[in-house]
């Protein structure tokens, strides 16, 4: 495995930023987990139901020079989710992804929107924003509006 795939595999949670803006964030947990060659499986759920994942994928990772591309399918890696690709590059100590186009179409209550993603992945965090962008009118039409989720990487000995 390569760095990056050190950084991508793990369980990641919110609970600091939950805590202290509970009226901006739910508790949530993402766990990316190498099942292997290049796939992992990913998961999100909000913390009081781990057990029920609001979303369940899996991700293909492959090197592009000296940055990473993730290519994203649903949960039982069939369905090739065209357009949503996602770049790494490291910064520094820590990789910032974006996706590759907007074409990573989301129908969110009736409209069709197209995803915009900033990630930056460390070994310890992993900050992320998902933006649902109306295509007509170029306005924000879900997403957070107060930043990035911000993740901790979950260490089982911490309990």
């Amino acid at each position: 495995m390569t760095h990056f795939h050190d950084y991508l595999e793990g369980t990641f949670d919110n609970r600091l930023q939950a805590m202290q803006y509970p009226t901006r964030y739910a508790r949530i947990i993402i766990t990316h987990e190498w099942i292997g060659g290049e796939w992992f499986e990913g998961k999100q759920a909000y913390y009081h139901s781990q057990d029920r994942p609001y979303r369940h994928f899996r991700m293909r990772v492959f090197p592009e020079g000296e940055k990473f591309r993730i290519k994203n399918y649903d949960k039982n890696g069939d369905v090739y989710k065209k357009g949503c690709d996602t770049i790494f590059e490291l910064v520094g100590s820590e990789y910032h992804g974006h996706n590759t186009d907007c074409n990573c179409w989301v129908n969110w209550k009736g409209t069709k929107t197209y995803l915009t993603n900033d990630i930056v992945l460390g070994y310890n965090i992993y900050k992320v924003m998902d933006s649902g962008i109306d295509p007509e009118t170029g306005q924000k039409i879900w997403g957070s509006q107060w930043g990035h989720l911000e993740f901790m990487r979950h260490f089982s000995s911490a309990g």
